[in-house]
């Protein structure tokens, strides 16, 4: 697990993919398409910045964390396993 609140990279996904979709369609209107083209495009750009942005949410959330490294206890020493002969 993470430190992060849930769906915050999904959230920021979806805010960039809006953002994405929006120049989208500001810089294909420029460009001289079509409306319905330049939204359509869009829409494409939208779903795929989205889709990443909670593809990558749940690999963080389903990432299981590593295991704790193992501490001698207080007063204890190390022992050694491995014998040598």
């Amino acid at each position: 697990m993470t430190g992060l609140r849930p769906y915050t990279i999904a959230r920021y996904g979806v805010y960039a993919a809006a953002t994405v979709a929006v120049i989208s369609v500001w810089l294909g209107t420029r460009a001289g398409l079509a409306f319905d083209l330049a939204l359509l495009r869009s829409v494409f750009y939208f779903v795929i910045v989205a889709s990443l942005g909670f593809g990558a949410e749940a690999v963080l959330l389903l990432t299981p964390p590593p295991p704790p490294a193992p501490s001698p206890s207080a007063g204890q020493e190390p022992t050694e396993t491995l014998e040598l002969e």
